[in-house]
This record gives structure tokens, sequence and C-alpha cells, in this order.
């Protein structure tokens, strides 16, 4: 308990730091000591850090039938830094961390379905959490079933990629966009209430979750967001004047 309610007081503080992700280009090489990502005129290399073990091994299977070292093109989600990462990646420019592959460059990558623009004006409100409702998932976790949220999760999409909503206890704001039928959060502001229960735990998973690229996908009534293993539901709820 301690422990949760100490990364939810990091996690909660005025303003959440994170790196913008990115959709790059680049030459992408693997070998001996060697795990580097390469784009822009002139060219700057990065060295990959703190990337999915899944993500890894789609990125060495574009080099697999290549001799080591062999250069090739790959289209990313990615946040760059201009921060050097220890050890041999101390020679590169910075270091990259990837959030998805695209494709190879010579691949078609599909123009976005969705835009920003379609979400504009529109407010969701979070009804499951991998198929369960909030109740079902409140239990799942060990809470208490008639401790009902007194905020319901939401998120209201404004102009010009504005977002806001709350995350069971704070109310948050920032900027989102949608690059490859994937919606990013960044530059996400927040309220600094300290919050318990389930409210509490829901939180501090949004917060976690929202850090990520969303595959998102939407009806007339619902829309849903997905990363990793965990898949959010929400129902459409425009503010009634």
């Amino acid at each position: 308990m301690i422990l949760r309610i100490t990364i939810s007081v990091l996690l909660l503080t005025s303003t959440i730091c994170q790196a913008d992700v990115l959709q790059i280009v680049g030459q992408y090489r693997f070998g001996h000591e060697v795990n580097t990502f390469c784009s822009g005129d002139p060219q700057r290399c990065y060295w990959l850090v703190d990337t999915d073990a899944d993500i890894r091994q789609q990125l060495k299977r574009q080099v697999a039938d290549l001799e080591p070292y062999t250069p090739v093109c790959l289209n990313l989600l990615a946040e760059v830094s201009d921060e050097k990462a220890d050890g041999f990646g101390g020679d590169y420019d910075g270091s990259i961390r990837v959030q998805k592959l695209l494709g190879r460059c010579d691949e078609q990558v599909n123009d976005s379905i969705l835009r920003i623009e379609d979400l504009q004006h529109r407010r969701w409100v979070l009804s499951s959490i991998d198929g369960m409702e909030l109740a079902a998932f409140a239990r799942e976790l060990g809470f208490e079933e008639d401790a009902p949220l007194t905020k319901v999760p939401d998120l209201d999409f404004g102009e010009q990629g504005f977002v806001s909503g709350n995350t069971a206890c704070n109310q948050f704001q920032g900027q989102a966009r949608v690059v490859d039928n994937s919606l990013i959060l960044s530059q996400l502001a927040t309220t600094a209430m300290l919050c318990q229960g389930f409210a509490g735990e829901l939180e501090l998973q949004l917060h976690l979750l929202y850090r990520n690229p969303l595959a998102v996908s939407f009806d007339d009534s619902t829309l849903v967001l997905k990363v990793v293993d965990r898949e959010l539901r929400y129902r459409l709820r425009d503010w009634v004047y």
C-alpha cells in the first residue's frame, strides 16, 4: 500500500513529463555491439534504449536474413532524445525508444484512416476494461463492489487536438493526435489530489497507459483504445447544453 501511494504521488504532480512520440523514417542497423537507428539530413544516429522486448524482436526480424550491420530502412513511432545512453550508446548522437514498428520503407504504409478531427467535439466515458465493467474490474483488483466511483474517467476532445478529462479522481488536459490509427496523448497536465482505493488504483493505471500510443477505433457510440494486452472501451456521452 505504501508503494502504491508513493507511485501515485510521483505521477500526480502538476505536469506529467514525457517525450513526444514521433513518426520517424531511417536506417536500422543491428550487429555485435550495434543496435542503432539513423535518420535526418544531416544524419543523426541513436542508440536503442528502453524498448519493449517484443518490439526489439520485431526489429531484429527485419534484418535476420541480412549480413550483420546491413542497414534496412524502417518507418517507426518512437521517442527520440539527445541524451546519450551508457556504454556503446555514448558514441552516438542520442537515444531512441521505439514504440511501434510501422513497416519497411519499401512497404505500403496505410494512410491513417482516422484523424484527430474525427474525434473532435466528442466526449467519451470509460465503460469497461478488458471486457469487464468497472465494478467487475474493481473486484478483480480486490476492491469492494459497494465503493462506486464519484468520477467516471472520460476523454473530451476539442479544437486543434486539445483533450481534457478525468482519470477517476484528478482532472487533466493536454494535446492529442492520431498517427497511423494510434492515439498519442502528450503535454498532459493534471491536478494533484491524492486518490485512494479503487479510484487511486484506476487513476494510476490510466496514467501509465496514456503514456503509450493507443490503437484507436470508434463508431457512433463506442471508442476503443488498445495497448499491449489491455483494452479500454468508452461510451459516447456528449455534453448536453
